[in-house]
């Protein structure tokens, strides 16, 4: 296997293994799901809203996706390996994929607690920890990504975010 075969599969690995809660070598669709979730129980944000109903349904279509790419023994979870080769085909991979972006504009538009249109230092920082991030980390990657200053992200700029840091 080449390097740049290993360290395109190194991101969906480490995302795996983050998901994989109870530590079974598989993550199931509770497994997936629980990211949200308790995001949502975090912020106080009930599921029945608009908000949650919207994120729940955008990461369970993002499931379904990934386990009609990836799950090759058809026991409704994904190894590791059938993980990674989800992640990493090219029909994940395409621009043209059902719902490609939508888990991103759906927690976008749930951090946008006063619905302006962009996140502020404080709206972004409540993503920390569904990104995995501390919120030293947070803090620091929201100056960096506020290029001009204003002290806030519109939604291109959030989804650029999340692209480079699942990307990095």
């Amino acid at each position: 296997m080449t390097d740049i075969i290993k360290n395109a599969q190194l991101v969906p690995a480490q995302e795996f293994r983050r998901m994989d809660a109870d530590g079974d070598g598989t993550v199931d669709r509770n497994d997936f799901l629980r990211a949200p979730h308790r995001l949502m129980a975090e912020l106080g944000i009930p599921e029945e809203s608009d908000k949650g109903k919207a994120l729940l349904a955008a990461n369970e279509n993002q499931w379904q996706f990934l386990l009609s790419l990836g799950d090759a023994d058809g026991d409704g979870s994904l190894s590791e390996e059938e993980y990674v080769a989800a992640r990493t085909s090219p029909a994940f991979r395409s621009k043209d994929r059902p719902g490609k972006g939508e888990v991103c504009r759906t927690l976008f538009d749930l951090l946008d607690r006063d619905d302006d249109g962009s996140l502020d230092r404080d709206e972004f920082l409540r993503a920390a920890d569904f990104l995995d991030m501390s919120a030293e980390e947070a803090g620091a990657y929201f100056t960096e990504l506020d290029a001009d200053g204003s002290g806030r992200l519109d939604s291109k700029e959030f989804l650029k975010a999340v692209k480079r840091f699942y990307t990095s």
